[in-house]
């Protein structure tokens, strides 16, 4: 079954992207650093989940930002 994409899920993933980028963490790496399986978060950047409240939480402390923060730098 195909993933499906919107502009919210590929917003959210694009901005926790960066943000990882910025913080110079590879993608498994911060996938470990947040305790994700690196598969499931290197679809979330793709933009392939829309993710639950909990996870947004654990991407957001991991990036060491609020959650608030994260949607705002997503415009959502």
């Amino acid at each position: 079954m195909a993933r499906r994409k919107t502009p919210v899920t590929i917003a959210f993933g694009a901005t926790v992207r960066a943000l990882r980028v910025e913080r110079g963490y590879g993608q498994e790496g911060f996938a470990a650093h947040a305790g994700l399986d690196r598969s499931y978060y290197g679809a979330i950047e793709r933009g392939e989940f829309n993710v639950s409240l909990e996870t947004i939480m654990k991407l957001a402390a991991s990036l060491e930002t609020r959650a608030s923060d994260l949607l705002a730098r997503a415009n959502l």
